[in-house]
Formats: structure tokens, sequence, C-alpha cells
């Protein structure tokens, strides 16, 4: 009955939190985001959604994290087709072959159980100076000012998250990677990590 499906979530400071699995949640935001990176020409991967994905169950607001989600898989697409460049103003080049992967997997060492979502993009990347920066609302990379955007999503994204008692975060390829991870596979853009937990 919806009763006991009620009383089985928690409110946590306002989100109403429930024991859910990030394949089913995240499902349609990564169709969408697939459906539109491809007509741009921008390749789209998906690793770690099929039905032989053994992902735990998580306790997370799905709303929210299909928001945040959203989000950075939006970031992704619009700054995936910039080149690299060192140089400043209108010289950024273009990217010749977008790539952005978004993987879930088991949550590693030293974080308890739940499930890990990776974005990575072979885009500009953010700088290392800049990866705590990009959290703050309104925050605009050198790379990034000249595309429309309000710097807004990726501070919206992390407080959802911390607020299921989740990480968001920027990281390079070692750390996104885990001790058993090949870290030379990972795409050269920017990789932002999301880790769910099933007893946050």
């Amino acid at each position: 009955s919806s009763g006991s499906a009620a009383s089985s979530n928690t409110l946590v400071r306002d989100l109403e939190m429930e024991i859910a699995f990030v394949p089913d949640v995240l499902e349609p935001v990564i169709s969408a985001s697939k459906t539109i990176a491809e007509d741009r020409d921008i390749t789209f991967e998906v690793i770690g959604m099929g039905d032989d994905a053994e992902l735990p169950g998580v306790s997370i607001c799905p709303k929210s994290l299909q928001e945040a989600v959203a989000n950075i898989l939006d970031n992704a697409i619009k700054y995936v087709v910039l080149g690299k460049s060192g140089g400043r103003g209108l010289d950024v080049p273009s990217n010749p072959s977008p790539h952005i992967r978004v993987s879930l997997a088991p949550n590693h060492e030293p974080y308890r159980a739940g499930v890990t979502v990776t974005v990575e993009d072979n885009g500009p990347g953010i700088p290392h100076d800049e990866r705590e920066a990009v959290f703050l609302r309104g925050y605009r990379g050198d790379a990034t000012r000249l595309m429309p955007g309000s710097g807004i999503g990726l501070d919206i994204g992390k407080s959802m998250i911390s607020r299921m008692g989740g990480l968001l975060d920027v990281v390079d390829a070692a750390s996104a990677c885990g001790s058993d991870g090949e870290s030379s596979q990972m795409l050269d853009g920017t990789i932002v990590r999301l880790v769910l937990f099933r007893d946050p």
C-alpha cells in the first residue's frame, strides 16, 4: 500500500529520501543527454547501466539526483566541444572529436557501500586552481566565460548532493578510478565524481 511505502521514506532537511537504484533513477536523464549529445556529433558512452551491473540501492532523493546529474551533463555537453587552449579570448579552438563518458560503479575504498557516478569528458578541463571555485555560485572559468550560462549549475548540484549525505567533486584521473583502476584510460578533460551511500 502507499502508506507502507511512505513510511519507509525519511525526510532529510526537507528532501524526501528513499532507497533507490541509481540506474533506474538516472536512465531518463542519461538517455535525454545522450540524444542531445549525439545530435551534436558528440560521442556519448555509458558504462555500468546494464542489467548485469551489480550496484547496491542507495539512499537518495531521486528528483534531486536527477536534477544534479542533468546539470553536470548539460555542462559536459556545453563545454566538451571546446578544444584545449592556453589562449584566452576568442581563440578557443574547437574539439575535433568530443567525447563524454558516464560510468556507474560500486563505491571503492575508503568509501562505505554505495554507488559512484563519474562523468568524464575530453574538453578543456578545469585547472587545479579553479576546482573549488567552480562550486561557487556564479563562478565561470576563463575557458568558459564566452559561453552562455549563469555558472550556478554545479553550486546547486553540490548542495543537493550534500543534503543527501553524498559527495560531488571535480577530480583527476588517478583519484577517480580508485586503487584498482586504470587512470590512463580516463578521458583527459573534466572529471566530475558523485559518491552516493546506502547509509549516508
